[in-house]
């Protein structure tokens, strides 16, 4: 059996947009179990407002690398990370860059590959740069101001990172779109079409 620890924030746990949860089987980690098989075990480890390594002063325990190494030792052995953060970064009282996001989720690479207590193999790691912000609206609109310039540069500066770390490399904005309802969240086609599209890239890396 191989784990996959899929870490992320509210697109990785399933928010609807406008509010709520998506039930299990319309979460996109869910459907990615489901189109891997039963001998896999895809574990959803989103939070919603989680950032990649800064603390939000609004909302306790979102910062990702300091509960990475906790998760991946709740689920241990762990055979693959898939990270997706970011999003969170630019959040107006947090005011990262594209490049600030990117260096976070480097730094989650090194946390992730520090040697294991119980002696064992590092994880595989698939960065996916976050969906793109499209025209915000409502409490999001608060939020996220000039996201829709900032996360443009997301796709190029996380794909430096994979390169550099040696990471299989995905740019959800050139296969998904958030909904109109708030600019950010997902709709259940696009969980279904990211679980779709990183199907081969999970094949890839366990048995190739």
């Amino acid at each position: 059996m191989a784990i996959i620890l899929c870490y992320g924030d509210s697109l990785t746990w399933g928010a609807i947009p406008g509010g709520g949860r998506y039930q299990k089987n319309h979460r996109w980690p869910e459907l990615l179990n489901k189109r891997l098989g039963e001998e896999h075990d895809v574990i959803n480890s989103g939070l919603p407002s989680r950032t990649t390594i800064w603390d939000d002063p609004f909302n306790d325990g979102r910062n990702g690398l300091k509960y990475i190494q906790s998760m991946i030792e709740t689920f241990a052995p762990v055979n693959l990370v898939i990270l997706m953060l970011g999003t969170n970064d630019i959040k107006s009282y947090i005011n990262a860059s594209a490049y600030d996001a990117a260096r976070g989720i480097e730094k989650l690479i090194t946390k992730i590959r520090e040697p294991s207590r119980h002696g064992f193999p590092n994880p595989e790691i698939i960065v996916v740069a976050p969906p793109n912000i499209i025209a915000p609206k409502g409490e999001a609109a608060e939020m996220f101001p000039n996201a829709v310039e900032k996360m443009q540069k997301f796709h190029q500066e996380y794909q430096k990172v994979a390169t550099r770390q040696r990471c299989e490399f995905l740019n959800a904005a050139g296969v998904i779109t958030p909904s109109d309802i708030d600019g950010v969240h997902l709709e259940q086609a696009a969980n279904e079409t990211l679980a779709r599209v990183l199907e081969p890239l999970v094949n890839k890396i366990l048995y190739s």
